[in-house]
């Protein structure tokens, strides 16, 4: 691999502060949200006028601006999304990164030579879905952090896109773009850019306590070898919510290492211990870790101890006598460093320290520290001063070329240059000849080189200068100013794209409107028949009790089943069975489909053409990539064991032999608005799942004509790359087939519990084979007193999730929802719901208000 090919550094910019801070420290790209649809709706961010004033200086400096659209969209929102996007495209800016398919869908029809850059927020973890929306339009992705360093390095071979993967910074505990707890435990969407991040709280499982979902912030410096030779194009540092201070120690630090290794290679390639410990001081938790570049899971990612910024060792208690203890630096102490103790409390020092001096620090009335414990310093006044030196720096400099004329009876002429830009200017009035003091070169060029707020500074003035002439200074200094204006105007046209007439006004803005479209039939309005029934199981009990229910016009068998897709002819005799009766059998796919789950698909190739589904159910771009066939891998068309070229035709409807060519989306690839339908209209699918996010009055306009709607189930969370019983635990390297969970003990190893502050308990089951673990939430979703809501909306049909119940629990559940359905019911149970108070057997009530259920967002919505 070249390692001298061009490595973007990128910067984040919660503020304008922030970004003028990174393009000192030497970033080629920054990445802002502005007044809408960003996922950092609690970061300053920038206004309209900002965005437009940042992209022209970002240019003006050589670099790239790209603004987060990363946020999912509500139908009604979207004609705002065109009126907002239309001046920072004409503005010049470089890109947009996306999580909505819909905003895709809008940014590629409105804006087709804007670049769309896939956010991490789309959960792209394989070539496939990459190279799916290469084809779309789509030129760089941001794949899920999650990946290894070699999965990375495949797909950039296989796809060839630009790949952008974050270097630094916090990590989500969850897969990103799948994370709905914070949304249903607290009304505050990460998919909406307000996520309270209950990842950083407490919790318990297996008898440990402690912040057990808190990874560690990621440091990579010393990967930068690694990462760049494996093809990523940018390095992605996160930190929209942090301070200036913070991205200039951050940015600073990648340019440099990045450069090192550029010009000198891995046999030059060593980062000191000084770089580490100021990033350290900056902000951690608990340490860095390399994040999943090189490890799948593990508890030594963890900062379980402490959610936020830890600091760094700094001082070691020798003795306590009374209310004072004495120290001993373990590192230079600054006057305003703030040292933590444990639990609470901290100190400020009032003076500097040398290292190894001994200190004597007043204690909080009723704290002992143990001798030997090591404190930690949580603010390194001295680094934060130097780096509020570096951002009073003001704007970036940029080196030009000037020359001045002047002769006397013509005006004064001035031409600069920057690059193959050049502006020039001439004065108001003509030179003259001097009565009394003619002007003189010295002069002329201190006041010249005076280029102030500018982002100009001379690097070489050439004077024509005419000998005992005179002309104003203020002219001088307004000819000065004129022809700077004209040249920072003209670099910044080369970026700006044509405005557009009102007549192509006209044409643009029904693109919204027809884009919303897409090729559905048109909205049928309320549901004038009985509704349709659909049932998600994941074990052979649930599917025995499903079966005995006739209204359930189709079943998902859940890629978790993998003791009844093993069992084979019995699960077959089943499935035959629902068809014969007229009832469909659509088989769900993982909720993350890496080279692991392909593998594992792939081996069960014969048993699913035995069962004969008759669709899919999709949960993401992989999956849908796959099936749609845009992947062509030679070994997709080969049966488990069969070697060499094969011959044989793919089939038609997908890569898996035995399944029709049905497809429909599943409530995590989200279908926000009538765009997003429309793109996958494109892509032939026709059915969805109405996403869980949506409120009543959101669906209604969304139209759920075309898609189901759940009405009862245990929502999944968190889908996470990590493992909790290897957290808490130990790995059992492979989880044995799926099994009910009834409560209290634990009658496999795939389920476990997690208990929030509250006593709420969330179970956790782990699916081994795909490698991931799903949190659902501590309550179900329940819709059934709803009936007259749903009728209006009239979804297609109406699904019941079944995760963890068991056979009986099952059947209790579909009864309950069949009664409360059914035309003609008794009034005495209408709205009735399930007994939950015996479902579970968990003993504890799951909220504290008492309710064992959850409308979700159907009456509250997110903001």
């Amino acid at each position: 691999m070249n390692r001298g090919r061009c490595v973007e550094v990128l910067a984040p910019a919660g503020s304008y502060d922030s970004f003028r801070t990174a393009l000192t420290a030497g970033a080629d790209a920054v990445y802002a949200g502005g007044p809408h649809f960003g996922a950092r709706a609690y970061a300053e961010n920038f206004t309209e006028e900002q965005l437009l004033e940042a992209i022209d200086e970002a240019h003006l400096h050589g670099r790239r601006f790209y603004l987060t659209v990363n946020t999912l969209v509500k139908d009604q929102e979207m004609p705002q999304l065109y009126r907002y996007l239309e001046p920072l495209y004409r503005g010049g800016l470089d890109a947009v990164i996306v999580q909505d398919i819909g905003v895709f869908q809008v940014v590629r029809t409105c804006f087709p030579d804007l670049d769309i850059h896939a956010s991490t927020q789309m959960t792209i973890t394989g070539a496939e879905g990459a190279r799916f929306l290469k084809e779309c339009g789509a030129v760089r992705v941001v794949p899920a952090r999650e990946l290894s360093l070699e999965e990375i390095r495949q797909m950039k071979h296989a796809v060839g896109m630009e790949m952008e993967c974050f270097v630094h910074g916090a990590l989500c505990y969850c897969y990103s773009g799948q994370c709905l707890l914070s949304s249903l435990i607290g009304g505050r969407s990460g998919n909406r850019g307000q996520c309270a991040q209950p990842c950083r709280l407490r919790y318990a499982s297996g008898g440990k306590k402690g912040y057990l979902l808190s990874l560690k912030d990621i440091c990579t410096l010393e990967l930068i070898p690694d990462l760049i030779e494996a093809g990523i194009d940018s390095f992605k540092i996160e930190g929209r919510m942090k301070r200036p201070e913070y991205v200039a120690g951050v940015t600073s630090m990648y340019r440099k290492y990045v450069d090192l290794y550029q010009k000198s290679g891995r046999q030059g390639f060593r980062v000191s211990e000084e770089d580490q410990e100021m990033l350290l001081d900056l902000y951690n938790r608990g340490g860095f870790h390399t994040g999943y570049y090189q490890q799948k899971n593990g508890r030594d990612m963890f900062a379980s101890d402490r959610p936020n910024h830890a600091g760094v060792p700094a001082v070691k208690v020798m003795d306590q006598n009374g209310r004072e203890v004495t120290v001993k630096a373990l590192t230079q102490i600054h006057r305003g460093d703030v040292l933590a103790f444990p639990q609470q409390g901290d100190h400020t020092f009032g003076k500097d320290h040398e290292k190894g001096s001994r200190i004597t620090i007043p204690l909080p009335k009723g704290k002992h520290l143990e001798k030997g414990l090591v404190l930690n310093r949580i603010r390194n006044e001295k680094l934060l001063e130097e780096l509020r030196d570096f951002q009073k720096q003001g704007k970036r400099k940029e080196k030009i070329y000037g020359f001045l004329r002047l002769y006397s009876e013509e005006p004064a002429m001035m031409t600069v240059c920057m690059g193959e830009v050049s502006a020039q200017a001439v004065s108001e009035i003509a030179v003259e000849q001097a009565e009394k003091s003619p002007l003189d070169e010295a002069r002329i060029r201190k006041q010249l080189e005076k280029t102030g707020n500018t982002e100009f500074e001379f690097d070489n003035l050439e004077m024509d200068l005419e000998e005992g002439v005179f002309l104003p200074m203020q002219q001088i200094n307004e000819l000065r100013r004129r022809v700077l204006e004209e040249l920072r105007k003209k670099i910044c046209m080369q970026y700006h794209r044509p405005d557009m007439q009102s007549a192509h006004q006209e044409d643009r803005q029904p693109d919204i409107d027809r884009i919303g479209t897409g090729l559905l039939t048109e909205k049928e309005g309320s549901r004038t028949g009985s509704f349709q029934f659909s049932a998600l199981v994941q074990t052979m009990s649930q599917l025995d009790q499903v079966c005995a229910f006739p209204e359930v016009s189709r079943v998902y068998i859940d890629s978790a089943a993998l003791g009844m897709l093993s069992a084979g002819d019995a699960l077959a005799d089943r499935c035959g069975w629902l068809r014969a009766q007229g009832r469909e059998v659509f088989l769900g796919v993982p909720h993350i489909f890496r080279e692991q789950a392909v593998r594992m698909w792939e081996a069960r190739m014969r048993c699913f053409e035995r069962i004969h589904f008759d669709g899919i159910l999709l949960r993401n771009y992989e999956g849908f990539a796959l099936w749609n066939g845009a992947e062509e891998k030679e070994r997709l068309l080969r049966a488990p064991g069969q070697a060499g070229n094969s011959s044989r035709d793919r089939k038609a409807g997908g890569w898996i032999s035995g399944i029709d060519r049905n497809v429909i989306l599943d409530h995590n690839v989200y279908v926000m608005n009538q765009a997003a339908k429309a793109f996958w209209n494109q892509q032939g699918v026709r059915e969805f799942t109405v996403p869980v996010e949506l409120n009543r009055n959101e669906i209604l306009h969304l139209g759920a004509e075309h898609m189901e709607m759940l009405v009862y189930g245990y929502l999944p969370v968190m889908v996470t790359a990590q493992c909790l019983a290897k957290t808490v635990d130990r790995c059992r390297k492979q989880a044995k087939p799926k099994a009910e969970y009834s409560g209290g003990g634990n009658p496999n190893e795939n389920i476990r519990e997690l208990t929030d502050r509250y006593g709420n308990p969330f179970l956790v089951e782990n699916r081994c084979e795909d490698c991931y673990n799903i949190i659902y939430n501590s309550v179900p979703l329940c819709l059934f007193d709803e009936k007259a809501a749903l009728k209006e909306i009239g979804p297609s049909r109406l699904r019941l999730q079944f995760s963890v119940e068991d056979g009986e629990q099952t059947s209790r559940i579909l009864q309950e929802c069949i009664q409360a359905f059914s035309e003609g019911m008794q009034k005495k149970t209408a709205g009735s719901h399930p007994d939950f108070k015996n479902d579970t057997e968990r003993g504890s009530d799951p909220h504290q208000s008492g309710s064992r259920f959850t409308r979700g967002h159907f009456r509250r919505g997110v903001l």
